[in-house]
């Protein structure tokens, strides 16, 4: 929204021209991180309807027998159930902050943000290796469907056995929508840059939040102890 002219009362105004608290109304209190939770529970129900998609087209084409369309199954179910999965983690992990808010596990949820940009694009590459060719050929226009000099074409080449052609018709193009139509690229656009630039999403939220001060705080006490001439063996080993 452009608004050229407006007034606003400075009653209701917060924040004004003051960068630092308006960097700390996100930071400072849950909005940030509660706004990325709902964005990965929207990207993981997103993920498993692709990956239902994707389970439809090889059971159409009868592919799903196959190991390496198994194999691109399992690939594909592995990633999905990663993203659910580090939602869960961020619901498990969640505490409560000075004011009283509930906020998810920062490590989990920044690290699915993290990882989303490569996460979203291998999930439409594997649905586009399962559809193939199949979602070339398709009609360009609904007209091809009901038209009576062309729809018995329809039915008789556009088909898969025990599938009849409009239900074949509507599910991949269904798969074209998410794969290869102006609205799919949109979509990859966006996942892959909702949050910002993936080296900013990884640098700036992923990095910060993981935790690596108390890891290498554990990592010191290991490495102290034990020395050159301690005749202890190192504690873990």
């Amino acid at each position: 929204m452009v608004f050229d002219d407006v007034l606003v009362p400075w009653d209701r105004v917060f924040i004004n021209r003051n960068i630092d608290t308006l960097r700390r109304q996100f930071f400072d209190t849950g909005a940030h991180a509660l706004g990325n939770w709902q964005a990965q529970i929207r990207f993981s129900t997103k993920l498993k309807f692709i990956a239902s998609v994707a389970r439809k087209v090889t059971q159409v084409n009868g592919t799903d027998k196959i190991p390496g369309v198994q194999e691109k199954l399992g690939e594909l179910a592995a990633i999905v159930q990663s993203v659910e999965s580090a939602v869960l983690a961020a619901e498990y992990t969640a505490t409560t902050d000075d004011a009283g808010m509930r906020v998810p596990g920062k490590a989990a949820l920044y690290g699915a943000m993290g990882l989303q940009s490569e996460t979203y694009p291998r999930v439409i590459s594997i649905l586009r290796d399962l559809v193939g060719g199949g979602v070339l050929q398709l009609p360009s226009s609904i007209a091809d469907m009901t038209s009576n000099v062309t729809r018995p074409d329809m039915e008789r080449y556009v088909q898969s056995p025990g599938v009849a052609s409009e239900e074949r018709v509507k599910l991949f193009k269904l798969a074209w929508d998410i794969i290869g139509s102006e609205f799919a690229g949109r979509h990859q656009q966006y996942e892959m840059f909702y949050a910002g630039a993936p080296f900013v999403v990884r640098g700036a939220y992923t990095y910060r939040n993981y935790g690596y001060d108390a890891l290498v705080a554990e990592l010191d006490k290991f490495l102290g102890s034990y020395s050159i001439s301690s005749t202890n063996e190192p504690e873990g080993i």
